[in-house]
């Protein structure tokens, strides 16, 4: 056991902060409870009151330190009029060990300044370790902040939880760009002059960068007049990056599910390539994260499937006799799908990558639909085929070869990003449209070009937890792989309609296709397909 403290100098000083969006009161109780620090700090082994004291108390300590374990014994003093608390060691590993707590009002809550004072008192290696020790101490207490407002925020939502609604409200977007040239393009919007960096080295360093809150939406009026508010989250990844591994992708979005937290919304809809996360990981993140989280999958199927319905009375299709393509059918929204349109076509064509789940999914759906089941490796020939195209798969290369398809076919492309349907248009006789798009009931600026062609139209995982939340469902209502069904395409559907959200426009890229450009597509429909 080192001497008791002295005067000696200190070598080194840490000071950190950090916002909570809780009363003054509740942070102090949490920071005085000295014997709960080991329940939500792993580092902390044990912490007890050995005496209490007309201004404090005093206290033992063993904490790990960026694996350094450490012991001492202080003596703590609370003025809870002022809402500081200050602790100095009398004994203890460390020649010296002191700071302060000092809570100040914030219109946003909390502000919690941390000072602490430090001195190793061992010849030689307090110069040496000085700077370990430091970053050391200071990863310490930021944990310590960090964990105080993971404990404020699951005690929060364990209340919302519970049908007290006074302070979760709200729907959280999360999003992200769906390339590096798309990145790079939004960088030159805030930097016009932006030096040229490699796609690799872009690439590290946006992994690095911590999920952030883009866009604040004030106010989202339904077609009811119920109102609400929500606001637009990047989560740091790019479909690029799939390299590292779906693990990163999980990271990333708890990490960005965790800003949705701090914001205190009442559900958040994963987008993109995060969706793939919400499938495979759909438990592991709802046992990561206090926030209801979906993948919006449902109401996207939902959107497809109304938009195929729409497209074929325009190209005069009967979807009842008709032969449907669905690339990527054995993904979450790809089956769903197929699903569906197992008892509303003749003969449905499912193609994947893996005999496997291609087998899988035919036993599936020749059990629930009337339709002729057919699965495929190719995607080409399996197009050529078809009267419809429904392209599910999310792919950053091309999936198809846009000349394969028959004269006449109606192509809704739900992929994320779009891979046929931003192709140079080089057919005039068959209709392309983005699908899985909602319209909405009012315009939204997200703060953020997220490859739509206009602010009244949005993906249709986005636009689930704006309805979900308009309706009062604070659910995972999109969860996991396999999971959609019928009764819940209708249900989401159905609520999304009462306020107001309906399948959107076509559009073929950016541009909106008109009925005169369909009757031109109509004129030039050849009776044979192309080769």
């Amino acid at each position: 056991m080192a001497e008791t403290m002295d005067s000696q100098p200190f070598e080194i000083e840490v000071n950190v902060f950090k916002l909570i969006r809780a009363k003054r009161w509740v942070v102090l109780r949490m920071i005085s409870k000295v014997q709960d620090f080991p329940k939500f700090m792993p580092n902390v082994v044990t912490s007890r009151v050995l005496e209490t004291t007309d201004e404090g108390a005093v206290t033992e300590w063993h904490v790990v330190f960026d694996g350094i374990p450490i012991h001492w014994v202080e003596e703590d003093t609370y003025d809870f009029s002022n809402f500081t608390l200050s602790f100095k060691a009398k004994a203890g590993d460390l020649k010296a060990f002191e700071g302060k707590w000092v809570l100040k009002q914030n219109p946003n809550g909390t502000e919690v300044h941390v000072s602490v004072r430090a001195a190793i008192g061992i010849p030689q290696l307090e110069t040496l370790l000085a700077v370990q020790v430091h970053s050391a101490l200071k990863k310490n207490f930021q944990m310590m902040l960090d964990s105080m407002e993971e404990r404020v925020i699951a005690s929060r939502y364990a209340s919302f939880k519970r049908g007290e609604r006074k302070d979760i409200l709200g729907f959280g977007i999360i999003g992200h760009p769906y390339n590096l040239n798309h990145l790079i393009r939004y960088l030159k919007l805030l930097k016009p002059d932006l030096h040229p960096v490699s796609k690799d080295f872009l690439a590290k360093l946006y992994e690095r960068v911590p999920s952030y809150k883009m866009y604040d939406i004030q106010e989202f009026k339904s077609a009811t007049g119920k109102k609400t508010r929500g606001c637009f989250i990047v989560s740091t990844f790019v479909p690029d990056m799939l390299s590292l591994g779906l693990d990163k992708v999980f990271e990333k979005v708890v990490e960005a599910c965790r800003v949705a937290e701090r914001n205190e919304v009442g559900i958040v809809s994963l987008g993109g390539f995060t969706s793939i996360a919400g499938e495979k990981f759909g438990k592991q993140i709802s046992e990561a994260v206090n926030v209801p989280v979906t993948t919006g999958n449902t109401y996207t199927v939902a959107m497809a499937i109304e938009g195929v319905k729409k497209a074929c009375q325009l190209m005069d299709i009967n979807l009842a006799e008709s032969t449907v393509t669905i690339i990527g059918g054995t993904g979450d929204i790809g089956s769903a799908c197929a699903r569906i349109l197992a008892d509303l076509a003749k003969r449905v064509i499912v193609t994947g990558r893996t005999p496997e789940n291609l087998k899988w999914i035919q036993v599936q759906l020749q059990r629930i639909g009337s339709a002729k089941i057919e699965t495929s490796l190719d995607n080409n020939q399996a197009a050529s085929e078809a009267d419809v195209v429904i392209a599910c798969a999310s792919s950053t290369q091309s999936i198809i070869d846009i000349h394969r398809i028959k004269s006449g076919a109606v192509v809704c492309d739900i992929g994320y990003p779009k891979n046929i349907s931003y192709l140079e248009e080089t057919r005039n006789d068959i209709l392309v449209f983005s699908g899985g798009l909602a319209e909405l009931p009012q315009e939204i600026n997200l703060g953020f070009d997220i490859g739509l062609p206009s602010t009244k139209v949005i993906y249709g995982c986005f636009a689930e937890a704006i309805i979900l939340d308009l309706g009062e469902h604070y659910e995972s209502y999109s969860f996991g792989k396999g999971n959609i069904t019928k009764t819940g395409v209708e249900m989401i559907h159905k609520l999304g309609e009462q306020h107001g959200f309906k399948v959107a426009p076509f559009y073929w890229g950016n541009r909106l296709i008109t009925e005169k450009q369909i009757g031109e597509i109509l004129k030039n429909k050849r009776l044979t397909p192309v080769k």
